[in-house]
């Protein structure tokens, strides 16, 4: 494949598979209306945490050296499949102790315990042989089976509708899904990369720079998946499960508009790397003003007709997510320009930056939920989020403006050569791809 292809394969493949997350969850949604459907998302995320601590981040160490050309690819693999087996077991054993002191119904159920481990090891499989795809610059493969696999999923919950023993018993089958696609990634990366005659395992000098790095990325992916979850788990505690069910969806339709950005910010990564060129301001600007009006437009439609679209299609147990999403617009607006604004920060290795202006956003959304969701109810949660995720983006890009005197008004006010700008910054990048010897990939799953 030419490399002038990849960026757009990535773009196409991994747009293919969010739509098919997208049409899953209203499936889900509708299938289970708000309380049971807020209960499964909210189990998803507490394995989610779970899993997240046992990975140690894994992925981000192996992509990065396997795309640095500092490893064997069939060695590492053999690693990360090892690793993600005996951590699922772990895992599950760190599961087991929530369920025992939270009094969990689910604690002497053992089917749901082994649903459990299918869901951590499948997600590990996953996240792992797909960061090892995309470090092989594989990026079609990996999501045609993720693809491939909510699809089946859909399908089956379509029969749900004729047969009682799929609603009964669906725990155990949307987990399995994912045991499912780590399983055909593990089984495709090996009949495509397997090589004879190489060291089983990588040395243990390799292994020591891929759990440093690994392990410093951890931290930066926890600090993420707080700020952007830890708010589930105030809801949960003060607020009905209807309000449950019908803030996550919100939540989960405002990360829906996220994609384009995290797309965008992992492609302009390396155009970023060298700050020192002439331009690369102008095009962070350029590139924040962009998105930002493109995702306004999507609100600007949702404020028109979500009111009206939401119950339709998610169901009339979702009455309320209209409103609870255009309390997230504020957020999901500053979220949409941090995102390469923390680009442009960790390409100049100050990833510092962004960790500190997480745990700003995280220390608000915490006390901020703490003290007014008893007394405002479900209300209060996106109101307190926008609130945090803005205090993100204003800390970075008042560390930005200290070093560049750029106007507030150059990150708002839309101008016609922007597209331009970001169009000959990609173009640029992909004619220098062919004599690169290293592509960092987005290996989030």
């Amino acid at each position: 494949m030419r490399n002038s292809n990849l960026i757009l394969h990535h773009i196409i493949y991994r747009g293919l598979y969010f739509f098919s997350v997208l049409l899953l969850n209203i499936c889900i949604a509708r299938f289970f209306a708000a309380e049971k459907s807020g209960q499964i998302f909210y189990t998803v995320n507490n394995l989610t945490l779970i899993l997240l601590l046992v990975s140690v981040s894994l992925e981000s160490g192996t992509a990065y050296y396997i795309s640095a050309g500092s490893l064997e690819t069939s060695a590492i693999a053999r690693f990360c499949f090892i690793w993600a087996t005996a951590a699922s077991l772990v895992a599950v054993a760190v599961w087991w102790s929530v369920l025992y002191f939270s009094h969990s119904v689910y604690l002497g159920n053992t089917g749901f315990l082994f649903a459990s481990f299918l869901f951590i090891a499948g997600v590990l499989y996953t996240s792992y042989f797909t960061a090892l795809f995309y470090a092989k610059k594989e990026f079609g493969l990996p999501n045609k089976i993720l693809f491939f696999v909510n699809i089946l999923l859909v399908v089956i919950l379509i029969l749900g509708k004729f047969y009682l023993s799929i609603r009964d018993h669906f725990i155990l089958i949307y987990f399995s899904s994912f045991f499912l696609q780590g399983l055909l990634m593990n089984i495709f990366f090996f009949r495509q990369q397997y090589s004879t005659g190489r060291p089983f395992m990588p040395s243990n000098q390799i292994l020591k720079k891929i759990m440093l790095y690994s392990l410093a990325a951890l931290v930066a992916n926890l600090i993420y998946f707080l700020v952007n979850r830890v708010d589930y788990w105030f809801v949960e505690y003060f607020c009905s499960a209807k309000d449950l069910g019908n803030y996550i969806q919100a939540s989960k339709l405002g990360q829906m508009l996220l994609i384009l950005p995290g797309i965008l910010g992992s492609t302009l990564f390396p155009i970023f790397s060298s700050q020192t060129k002439t331009g690369n301001t102008f095009e962070l600007a350029a590139t924040i003003r962009t998105l930002l009006w493109i995702n306004s437009g999507i609100c600007i439609m949702i404020i028109c007709f979500g009111w009206y679209v939401f119950p339709l299609v998610f169901g009339v147990s979702f009455k309320n997510m209209y409103l609870l999403f255009l309390f997230l617009i504020p957020g999901i607006l500053a979220i949409t320009m941090n995102y390469p604004m923390a680009a442009w920060f960790s390409a100049g290795k100050r990833i510092g930056i962004n960790t500190r202006g997480g745990l700003i956003a995280l220390l608000v959304i915490c006390a901020g939920d703490l003290f007014l969701l008893p007394r405002y109810g479900v209300r209060a949660a996106p109101v307190i989020s926008s609130i945090g995720f803005m205090c993100f983006y204003f800390y970075t890009i008042y560390q930005y403006r200290r070093e560049y005197a750029v106007p507030w008004k150059d990150f708002v006010i839309f101008r016609k050569s922007d597209l331009a700008i970001l169009r000959e910054s990609i173009t640029s990048k992909i004619r220098n791809l062919s004599s690169e010897d290293t592509i960092i990939p987005n290996s989030s799953t």
